[in-house]
């Protein structure tokens, strides 16, 4: 992830390959560092806003470890230039699943004789393929354990070596396991339930696809219209900076637009900052799941490879990330990120009384990155359109969850998608962090909504209606809901920069995704999870929060992260403020879901509102259509050129 012509990192670029291997060293180095400890992580500790302004800035890592022995968790800040860095012990925190402890966590279960003993009284053998999973117990840990880092492993059988395991769960049987010391804990055993026979194939070796699908291209003659400079990217009027780091995954920095040859801040920071799944099904083993993928899991270190044809499809340009594994091994994942350009149909028409006709056909600017959790795959899509909008979208694909139970009986919470196959009910929960800062760092924010005023002088006739703008003027307003009766909106606004009629510039949040957790605040999850309960948060900036269920969420985390940091009141009035979405699905499994699940979409939008002084997409000129097979309706040449718009 070097700059191609060698030049040094930006400030904001993720640390490079051999950033992370000096920062690992630097660590290593230290006389604090023992040789057990674990790295949690190893990422670029970016720099502070007022930091960027100064002619230099130090490139530092930002490192968290994990101490099996003592079951402490440190972090610490490198210098990369100086080699120095500080060490500070982080109190009541846990490390989040780290792979190298989950491997051989695995494999503690796989050589258990009381496990091995609890398969074959479910029918099977030695020569069983058996697909282990470490789940951890979240804020659910009994007692017995209390203090322990502790997993468990649901199971599903493969009955063939490109089957689907999903297809096969079995039922009743785990094993309990200490994460630090590898110690089987316990082997948990419940109801013995058949384990479902019917195959789930779903790929193409299997189920032998016949459908014909015509070719189809997309193509651009002269190349991407866009432009990759290190992590900088350019592409008509946006210019932005790309970013990765272990925990977040894909990151955007600096989003600017270039209005009428001033280049305009809208953006410092754009990330996903949680995601966490609450599961339905109260049966033993299963109430226990509730993951928090990005906190507990990690999603960078879980980001796919990416492949030309399949996964994107264009003039594609690529970015690798690279991460430092709990060993301190630098690890490079290779086409992490995906960028390119995409039709999105029409971006505005209007045919006049003349017979004039007027269109544009609307493109957008894509960066996005696809990571599988177990048997999940989230693929995120950030958007930068021509009319200034920047929207994001996450698809959900993969196989869903799924539990053996007797055929014979009614699935109460999911739904059977075979006889004796059950797929629980499920939420998927995001919290997007959006550190907006519109033409500079002092902003403000509002809530909006459309009303009628009782009838009388502002509304005669019984169908006007005003919008109504309340401030969130402090973070004990902050926490905020969805209104669909009232068209409710958030707009955030620079007070101190004015459009040309004199109001202050501004994006708005066009929530697209609503969810409504279901489970309730005083459950586990909704304790841990408590960001949950509101659609959307304010807060004054701070460089350290980050994460809205705190940073270290796994097995613990009550009441900490947004719902703490609302308590703190600070003013939200014309100063540096941090948007924060909840959004996403409520899944209740369809047969169609199975065997494997088609794209499901959760998203929102934000769009100008008075940011510009008239549609900024005015300086596109007409498309030019120069590929169809029939020539469109038949009157026109095969291949023929044709613009979009009558006044040539």
């Amino acid at each position: 992830m070097t700059h191609a012509d060698g030049a040094s990192p930006h400030p904001l670029d993720p640390l490079n390959p051999a950033e992370l291997a000096r920062a690992v060293e630097i660590v290593r180095a230290h006389e604090q560092f023992l040789p057990s400890d674990l790295f949690v992580s190893v990422s670029l500790d970016e720099p502070r806003k007022d930091e960027l302004l100064g002619a230099t800035v130090p490139r530092r890592a930002r490192a968290a470890l994990w101490r099996q022995s003592s079951r402490e968790l440190y972090e610490t800040v490198v210098d990369l230039s100086a080699g120095a860095l500080d060490w500070r012990l982080v109190e009541g925190a846990r490390a989040p699943m780290l792979v190298s402890q989950i491997d051989a966590a695995l494999e503690v279960a796989r050589s258990s004789p009381a496990f091995v003993d609890g398969l074959r009284q479910r029918g099977l053998d030695e020569g069983s393929e058996i697909h282990l999973e470490a789940w951890p117990f979240g804020g659910l840990l009994p007692d017995r354990f209390a203090g322990r880092r502790v997993i468990y492993t649901p199971a599903w059988e493969r009955k063939t070596p490109t089957g689907n395991p999903y297809a096969h769960p079995i039922h009743g049987l785990y094993a309990v396991i200490d994460l630090d010391t590898l110690e089987l804990l316990e082997i948990e055993e419940h109801e013995r339930i058949p384990i479902p026979q019917t195959p789930g194939d779903y790929r193409a070796s299997a189920v032998h696809p016949d459908r014909y699908v015509a070719p189809l291209e997309i193509t651009q003659p002269e190349g991407a219209s866009f432009t990759v400079e290190g992590h900088l990217l350019s592409w008509q009027n946006w210019r932005m900076r790309v970013g990765f780091c272990p925990r977040e995954g894909l990151l955007i920095h600096d989003v600017r637009y270039v209005d009428r040859g001033e280049e305009r801040k809208i953006a410092h920071r754009l990330s996903m900052a949680e995601l966490v799944i609450p599961y339905a099904d109260p049966s033993p083993g299963s109430y226990r799941k509730n993951a928090f993928d990005t906190g507990e899991v990690f999603m960078g270190i879980n980001t796919n490879s990416l492949t030309l044809g399949c996964d994107c499809l264009g003039e594609i340009h690529y970015l690798d990330s690279s991460y430092v594994d709990d060993l301190g091994e630098v690890q490079t994942i290779r086409n992490a990120i995906c960028i390119h350009e995409e039709d999105t149909g029409i971006l505005w028409k209007h045919t006049d009384t003349d017979g004039s006709v007027e269109v544009r056909r609307g493109r957008r600017f894509v960066v996005s990155s696809i990571y599988t959790i177990d048997n999940y795959e989230y693929a995120y899509y950030w958007y930068f359109s021509q009319d200034g909008g920047i929207e994001f979208e996450v698809k959900f694909t993969g196989i869903v969850l799924t539990l053996a139970e007797h055929a014979e009986k009614e699935a109460v919470f999911g739904t059977a998608v075979e006889p004796g196959l059950i797929a629980p009910h499920h939420q998927h929960i995001f919290c997007a962090r959006l550190d907006l800062d519109l033409d500079g760092t002092d902003n403000s924010v509002f809530e909006v909504e459309a009303v009628a005023p009782e009838r009388g002088p502002l509304n005669p006739y019984g169908g006007s209606f005003i919008e109504r703008i309340e401030q969130i003027r402090d973070e004990t307003e902050s926490r905020r809901f969805i209104e669909p009766s009232a068209a409710r909106y958030w707009k955030v606004v620079n007070p101190a920069r004015l459009n040309k009629m004199g109001r202050p510039v501004a994006y708005k949040l066009i929530a697209k995704s609503p969810v409504t957790p279901v489970a309730e605040p005083s459950s586990s999850i909704g304790m841990r999870a408590g960001f949950m309960y509101a659609d959307v948060w304010v807060t004054a900036t701070d460089h350290d929060e980050r994460y809205p269920a705190g940073d270290y969420p796994f097995q613990g985390g009550e009441g900490k992260g947004l719902p703490a940091w609302s308590e703190q009141g600070r003013s939200l009035d014309s100063t540096d403020v941090t948007l924060w979405h909840v959004f996403g699905i409520t899944h209740v499994p369809r047969l169609e879901d199975w065997p494997i699940m088609p794209m499901e979409r959760a998203g929102f939008l934000l769009a100008p509102f008075g940011f510009f002084d008239r549609n900024p997409s005015l300086d596109l000129p007409p498309a030019r259509a120069a590929h169809c097979a029939t020539g469109g309706s038949g009157s026109a040449p095969r291949h023929e050129a044709k613009s979009c718009h009558t006044e040539e």
